[in-house]
């Protein structure tokens, strides 16, 4: 029932919304992006004012490192397998498999792990490396960005429009 009702409702309420919400156009991207930083900030200041967590400099530099590791080890799985010649993926398919495959938000982590360790006192401290995380994929894809456009432009030079398959 939590599944079907809200399901319900929304397709029953879009018919009847539909025309509002096209005329008056709600900043929805602005909504969604100020939620996203809610979530974030919350969990966040619950993770480390929480005095009882344990966690010295050199163990947050630690998972640092290790959570960057992980990272870049994903991005250069799939980059290699979205680039064999088999796979049949084009420079712009490797780029985005690259950033959809390995790019995790905190709204889907955090709520999960609410969810899964309800009531545990260290939450805050199994949130650690999710709150890493988060801010490593983005710096390391703003670091990359520009490595992977002049590969894809140099790669795209040479893929003619009539070797790309239809989906």
């Amino acid at each position: 029932m939590t599944v079907v009702v809200p399901l319900v409702l929304g397709q029953v309420s879009r018919r009847f919304l539909r025309d509002w919400l096209e005329r008056r156009k709600p900043p929805f991207g602005v909504i969604s992006s100020l939620v996203l930083l809610m979530i974030i900030y919350t969990t966040f200041c619950e993770t480390f004012s929480n005095p009882d967590i344990e966690l010295d400099h050199l163990s947050l530099l630690l998972i640092t490192f290790i959570i960057f590791c992980i990272q870049l080890s994903f991005m250069l799985l799939t980059f290699v397998f979205s680039t064999q010649k088999q796979s049949g993926f084009t420079p712009a398919d490797t780029v985005a498999i690259m950033f959809c495959a390995t790019h995790k938000s905190l709204t889907l982590g955090i709520p999960m792990l609410k969810i899964v360790f309800e009531g545990y006192e260290h939450l805050s401290l199994i949130s650690v490396p999710l709150l890493i995380y988060h801010p490593a994929q983005i710096l390391l894809g703003s670091i990359l960005v520009p490595t992977i456009k002049s590969w894809m432009n140099s790669r795209q030079k040479g893929v003619k429009l009539t070797d790309l398959q239809p989906i």
